[in-house]
């Protein structure tokens, strides 16, 4: 079985995430298939899917969107899973903020794609790394610098799932 993990990310801080869940499945011994999102064009050899994707203006990417529009019977179809991170307004940015979301998107994402699970992550802010736009916005949503990721509970959260992974034979993951 290959789980593939896939995510868009902006300035990086959601690949890092990714590239801590694919070595949390690894060390379980899950294989696993680590790919930004704009690299994937067929879904077909892998047996789970963990969709990631950074948050601007309270949403996910659009790169992001796109993919889970037009992968949604695939990733019906199979284990998936999604995550965001992005959460950087509070202080310190809690991870499951319900603000940090547009309303009602956490769900059609998960109705859409039949995921088992969306999970919010507190993102990292470098507004070195900024564009002019950018920088207005997090300036006027009072947002956090500095990196507020929690890799305890993203740890946690991917052993959990190459947990279900390995304990389930292929034909009754879904």
């Amino acid at each position: 079985m290959t789980v593939l993990v896939t995510t868009a990310s902006k300035h990086g801080a959601t690949r890092e995430i990714a590239k801590e869940i694919a070595c949390v499945f690894d060390e379980h011994s899950v294989p696993t298939e680590l790919l930004d999102i704009d690299d994937v064009t067929d879904l077909s050899s892998y047996e789970a899917y963990v969709v990631g994707s950074g948050i601007y203006l309270r949403n996910w990417l659009k790169n992001a969107r796109r993919f889970l529009d037009t992968h949604a019977a695939e990733l019906a179809q199979r284990p998936t899973w999604l995550f965001a991170s992005g959460s950087i307004v509070g202080e310190p940015p809690v991870a499951d903020d319900p603000d940090a979301l547009r309303p009602g998107l956490v769900e059609r994402l998960v109705e859409t794609t039949q995921a088992r699970e969306h999970k919010l992550f507190a993102g990292r802010l470098d507004t070195s790394k900024l564009g002019l736009l950018e920088r207005a916005a997090v300036r006027g949503a009072h947002a956090s610098e500095g990196d507020h990721r929690d890799w305890d509970e993203i740890h946690r959260w991917a052993e959990e799932i190459a947990g279900q992974l390995r304990r389930s034979p292929e034909r009754s993951l879904r």
